[in-house]
């Protein structure tokens, strides 16, 4: 199967996403898989810096304006309109420069490679299977609700969760089309005998919306109050860059918090994996957004999960995750001692998610589940084109017997 990937190349969790995704499945299918990428104009710092996770891609440079809404209507409708030639010259671009696949599998996050990129790129021609993984919604998409239709042009769409599903099945995409395939992780060795100290929130891409820290931090500051003398070290990462943003330190120091933090910001994969080993609990109290990446490294590294049922948490922790109700700091803070305070049941907790990520979350999984999407997604674009093509009909000849075939 010839396969090729349309996803950003930078050391994002995006990219960590496709880099793991395709090294997965091409141990499946015993051939390299073929990455068209480009710049995304997201300003993120590793893509701003050409920070790649993948040297080993077909990439190009386009500009791309980022998102701005300007008060003046001119200004929007013009910055609107270079926004989508743009977009619909780089979609051609994407086309361009694939290399006869069976399958194009497009990973959708935002500006270069988000919706606008997407519908453009499904109107035009092509032979191969494609199939779309939906990351997260965009703006253009949910402004203009009647554009997600254009979905139905693929052969699959791949989502993360239940909640991402349903609400593009309320956006009018086919639900036959939609398929739950889970955030996968890596599985690394258990070492029981590894020292544990402190507590990891992770901050995703946009530390300060819909991540739960004010909630967090409020948790944190009454055990501060009611155990003085025994705080625990609150270490925190994302994929926000690798400086602290400014309005999160503020926070932080309105609770009381400056001497209890750890500032980890953005880190190596490695790293990450290594910091929820050396970690007794992970905070993940979020009210948007997605965390199934933070989740299912928590999950495979045996660390237990204090969480909200959003974000896809319920999807890739089952019955093993510690649940709490949104913005709930005062639950949040019960939970957190009620683990620090009990090896046992950290350990119970450790062995169900460790369970729960060779059953659910390994990138072999993530593959097998994946390449049968391809399969079916292939077998159903074939049968609709035989469908589609001209019929053979028997029609009687007036001037003869005989039956003239026509199509």
């Amino acid at each position: 199967m010839r396969v090729s990937f349309i996803c950003c190349p930078f050391k994002t969790s995006f990219g960590a996403y496709g880099s793991s995704l395709k090294a997965a499945l091409q141990s499946k299918i015993g051939s390299e898989i073929q990455w068209v990428a480009s710049n995304c104009g997201c300003g993120d710092p590793m893509e701003s810096g050409r920070k790649f996770q993948t040297e080993h891609c077909d990439y190009f440079q386009m500009p791309m304006p980022m998102e701005y809404k300007s008060k003046s209507e001119w200004k929007r409708r013009a910055r609107g309109t270079a926004r989508s030639v743009l977009v619909y010259l780089r979609a051609k671009r994407y086309s361009g420069l694939l290399d006869n696949p069976e399958v194009v599998h497009f990973q959708q996050v935002l500006n270069a490679y988000g919706s606008k990129a997407v519908f453009s790129w499904l109107k035009q021609p092509l032979n191969a299977t494609r199939v779309i993984t939906i990351h997260e919604l965009d703006a253009d998409q949910l402004e203009r609700p009647e554009e997600n239709a254009n979905y139905n042009r693929a052969d699959a769409v791949i989502v993360h969760c239940r909640e991402m599903k349903d609400r593009l099945v309320q956006l009018k995409v086919d639900q036959e089309k939609i398929h739950v395939v889970l955030h996968g992780t890596a599985i690394p060795e258990p070492e029981p005998n590894r020292s544990r100290d402190g507590i990891v929130f992770y901050g995703g891409h946009k530390i300060m919306s819909g991540k739960g820290i004010d909630a967090v931090f409020k948790a944190m500051s009454m055990i501060r109050q009611q155990r003085p003398d025994r705080v625990p070290t609150l270490k925190i990462h994302g994929h926000y860059g690798t400086e602290t943003p400014v309005e999160a330190l503020r926070l932080a120091a309105e609770h009381g918090l400056t001497d209890h933090i750890q500032w980890l910001n953005q880190i190596p994969e490695e790293d990450v994996v290594r910091l929820y080993q050396e970690s007794l609990v992970c905070l993940l109290p979020f009210t948007g957004s997605f965390a199934g990446l933070a989740a299912s490294v928590a999950a495979a590294c045996q660390l237990p999960v204090i969480c909200t049922r959003k974000a896809g948490l319920p999807d890739h922790l089952g019955d093993a995750g510690i649940w709490v109700d949104e913005n709930n700091p005062e639950q949040l803070a019960a939970r957190i001692i009620e683990l620090l305070d009990s090896d046992k049941l950290r350990e119970e907790v450790g062995i169900r998610l460790l369970k729960r990520a060779q059953d659910y979350l390994c990138w072999d999984v993530v593959a097998d589940q994946t390449l049968k999407i391809y399969q079916q997604a292939g077998e159903k674009r074939a049968v609709a084109a035989r469908t589609c093509a001209p019929v053979l009909q028997s029609q009687p000849d007036p001037t003869s017997k005989r039956e003239v075939i026509v199509a």
